[in-house]
């Protein structure tokens, strides 16, 4: 008696035969999922978008408006007098870093925080994400979202800017305008991509991460920009707002509209700006690792 013969039956299974990408590629896809949720609601970024063209928009149209008026400083050495038209990029910084702040609250402190309250890092790191993969994709994806506010607008203002030259010698004397909106709006993604992240780390609850983070920039900011008023130490610098505000100032040379505005040292602001994106990656990366070595997920 011959033994039975198993019998294997194709049930349709066929193996992936695609593009496979490298371990180093799997921030993108976090990444792209997070610029893809930010877009999603229009509440969350297409309002704050259209708020940064409407603030772009009004910045260019005075520049252009009172691009031959000037203005004197009072006891100014050899009365040096500068453009009205000069100072419409610097005072916008004001403006885009509000609507920078408003996509942070709206979208920034709730990535993480969203993340531990439903559970998505089980999903996450079941399939083999590693910890930086989702450290590097989500500040990337908030780069990119921010970045539309706080980089694109001062660009497209220097790059009006250098529209207004009459002549090849005031084209290339306004040229380092460029680099300047480059490195101000650099610092300013930076600072409001990353920050936000780390409070949404802090606290698994979306609700509870907003109102820190909120907190920390409305209230601790203004009460360290209020005592960087009457004083010109680094105080001011804790507050984000001021730090770059104050920076830009700086960098522009337009100590006649600074205003109100606390003085802070350029270095401090700097360091300031770097300092809490720092501080902000590095609890962003210790809760993820410790989630990640604490079971939540098997990845390698």
């Amino acid at each position: 008696m011959s033994e039975p013969v198993g019998t294997i039956h194709d049930l349709g299974y066929k193996r992936y035969v695609g593009t496979r990408g490298s371990a180093g590629t799997r921030w993108l896809v976090v990444m792209r999922n997070q610029v893809a949720m930010s877009w999603k609601t229009w509440w969350r970024f297409k309002a704050a978008l259209g708020l940064a063209v409407i603030a772009t928009f009004v910045a260019g149209g005075v520049m252009f408006i009172l691009k031959d008026r000037t203005v004197q400083g009072m006891g100014m050495i050899g009365g040096i007098a500068t453009r009205m038209a000069d100072a419409a990029l610097p005072k916008s910084i004001e403006w885009f870093t509000r609507i920078a702040f408003l996509v942070s609250l709206t979208i920034g402190a709730r990535v993480v925080a969203g993340d531990m309250q439903s559970g998505a890092f089980t999903f996450y790191f079941s399939r083999s994400l590693r910890p930086r993969d989702y450290v590097l994709g989500k500040l990337a994806g908030m780069v990119v979202v921010m970045s539309l506010i706080m980089l694109a607008g001062p660009l497209l203002l220097a790059i009006a800017h250098l529209g207004l030259s009459e002549t090849t010698d005031e084209l290339v004397a306004a040229l380092p305008v460029l680099p300047k909106a480059l490195a101000i709006g650099a610092l300013g993604t930076l600072a409001f991509a990353a920050v936000p992240l780390g409070f949404s780390a802090l606290i698994p609850n979306v609700r509870h991460a907003m109102a820190l983070w909120a907190a920390y920039y409305l209230v601790f900011g203004l009460m360290m920009s209020m005592i960087g008023r009457f004083s010109t130490g680094w105080v001011g610098a804790l507050d984000l707002a001021t730090a770059l505000e104050s920076f830009t100032f700086d960098t522009f040379h337009l100590e006649l509209f600074r205003g109100r505005s606390a003085h802070v040292p350029p270095v401090a602001a700097v360091v300031s700006l770097l300092g809490h994106a720092a501080l902000a990656l590095a609890v962003l990366g210790f809760k993820v690792r410790r989630a990640h070595s604490a079971g939540v997920g098997g990845a390698s």
